[in-house]
């Protein structure tokens, strides 16, 4: 079976007829996603795309290389948000 993953991502590519499942996250507090171009590129997803938005995550929280310029300020611990970024697709793998 065939996926693609993105996390705080633009989708460039037209995925709608690809056959691939998709997840797609960010989070709730992203200063640095851009929402608007994020939700314009939405259409090039297929439809049963899987969506998570974790709740008191930003954008460096996904990484360990330090604040980014225009960053929201996270609600949670950069551990917890790895952690959720890394169990949550597992789950929707059917790896755990």
């Amino acid at each position: 079976m065939a996926f693609g993953i993105y996390v705080s991502d633009y989708y460039h590519a037209d995925l709608t007829d690809s056959g691939l499942r998709v997840y797609a996250a960010y989070g709730s507090e992203d200063g640095v996603l851009n929402r608007e171009k994020y939700e314009a590129d939405r259409i090039n997803l297929p439809q049963d795309t899987t969506e998570t938005v974790i709740d008191g995550g930003c954008h460096a929280g996904f990484g360990s290389y330090g604040a980014q310029k225009g960053d929201g300020t996270p609600t949670i611990s950069a551990e917890e948000q790895q952690q959720q970024t890394a169990d949550e697709p597992a789950a929707w793998m059917n790896l755990q």
